[in-house]
């Protein structure tokens, strides 16, 4: 019999623009949304998100508010770390 002492990660699927994903920090929401996956002057696939957060920019349950949040670039594997599956809906 073998044991693994490695937990398994559940599987992720990768970003897609218009996908929302949200996090909790703190007792804080960040909400982030998608706006494309690019490798503009990376040598990996980057994803550029808006991000909001509830605290700073208010909340917005549905993350569709555009009006306020900062665009911000991750590589694909680190968003997909951070933030994990899509909200579902």
């Amino acid at each position: 019999m073998s044991v693994s002492l490695f937990k398994r990660s559940k599987p992720v699927a990768e970003p897609v623009p218009g996908a929302v994903y949200q996090r909790t920090i703190f007792n804080t929401v960040e909400t982030a949304r998608v706006l494309c996956i690019t490798q503009d002057g990376f040598p990996l696939p980057h994803v550029r998100y808006l991000a909001r957060n509830d605290v700073v920019d208010g909340p917005d349950p549905h993350g569709l508010r555009r009006d306020k949040g900062a665009v911000r670039t991750l590589s694909i594997d680190s968003f997909t770390r951070l933030f994990g599956n899509p909200c579902a809906g």
